[in-house]
This record gives structure tokens, C-alpha cells and sequence, in this order.
């Protein structure tokens, strides 16, 4: 597994991460940001070639479960979106992991759009323990991209595999 890490993720798990020389994303390839909203912490997982993404807690994460809880919640949703168990390991393998920097600005735009718009959601709701995870996660997943062609990223990762299939 590929973790394109920003700065805070790397200061949260105390990495030091690599770049990447492929300038052609793996399907093995997650970006993953830290955020807080509203005293809260979350890891926001996105797929660097569909932008599907997924929010994860993050409080009291380390580098040695890091890896497990990504797989647990990536399964989970991936899951719960109705991918099936061949797909869900064409996008997750079980290690090793490798940590990169987080460059592709295109991912990285796409992710700052979903913390904004979560935080819309979070506020309008009245509160993180208001949305469920699935709500939370189709605030992701259901927006139509510009990196993607305008196609919300489940649908997208969902042509991906059937591609690659």
C-alpha cells in the first residue's frame, strides 16, 4: 500500500516520507490528510485515481496500527457502497506499507473541498454525532469532480475497476 501522507499526517504518525518518482497514480495509491472538526480528529483517506474517499478516526492513531485501521474502515466502506470483496482488493493489499509525500494537487484540492463541505454538513446537523458514517462518507462520494470528468467517485472507482478488470 501506497500513503501519500500530507505534513500533519506525517507529524501525527512521525514519519519521514518519500517521494515518488511514477508520476502515473497505483491503484494501491491513498492519500491521506488530517483534519480536525470541531475539536475532533479524522484521517480522510482518498483513492488517487477515483478521488473515493472515507473518513477515518484518528485520535490515539500510531504508526504501528495506522495500516490496520485503514484496511478496517477502507473494507467497511467500501463495502457498504456495495463493492465486492474482488474489487476491495484490487484497491487494498495487505502491506507492505510505504509512505510518500502527498504532491498530486489535483487529490489534495479534491480533499480540501471534502473537509469544507463536511464542515458545511457537520455545522447544518448540528454536530459530528449527527451524521453517521455513510452521510459523512457521501459527502465524498457523491460530489461530481473536475479531476475526474464530473463523475462522483464512487461511480468513477466503479468504471476503474471494471476496466481493470
Amino acid at each position: 500500500m501506497i500513503f501519500c501522507a500530507t505534513q500533519k499526517v506525517s507529524s501525527k504518525l512521525r514519519i519521514a516520507c518519500t517521494a515518488i518518482v511514477d508520476s502515473h497514480p497505483s491503484m494501491v495509491e491513498w492519500y491521506c490528510n488530517l483534519i480536525t472538526v470541531r475539536r475532533r480528529q479524522f484521517f480522510l483517506f482518498t483513492h488517487a485515481s477515483s478521488l473515493f474517499s472515507f473518513w477515518a478516526p484518528a485520535a490515539g492513531s500510531t504508526l504501528d496500527d495506522f495500516g490496520q485501521v485503514f484496511r478496517q474502515h477502507a473494507t467497511d466502506t467500501l463495502r457498504d457502497y456495495g463493492f465486492t470483496t474482488a474489487d476491495t482488493a484490487k484497491v487494498i493489499d495487505d502491506g507492505p506499507d510505504a509512505f510518500a509525500k502527498a504532491t498530486d494537487r489535483g487529490v489534495i484540492g479534491s480533499m480540501v473541498d471534502y473537509t469544507k463541505m463536511l464542515r458545511h454538513a457537520i455545522d447544518y446537523e448540528g454536530g459530528v454525532e449527527r451524521l453517521g458514517r455513510r452521510a459523512m462518507n457521501d459527502i465524498a462520494n457523491d460530489s461530481p469532480m473536475r479531476k475526474i470528468g464530473m463523475e462522483s467517485p464512487a461511480e468513477y472507482l466503479r468504471q476503474v475497476l471494471r476496466e481493470t478488470a
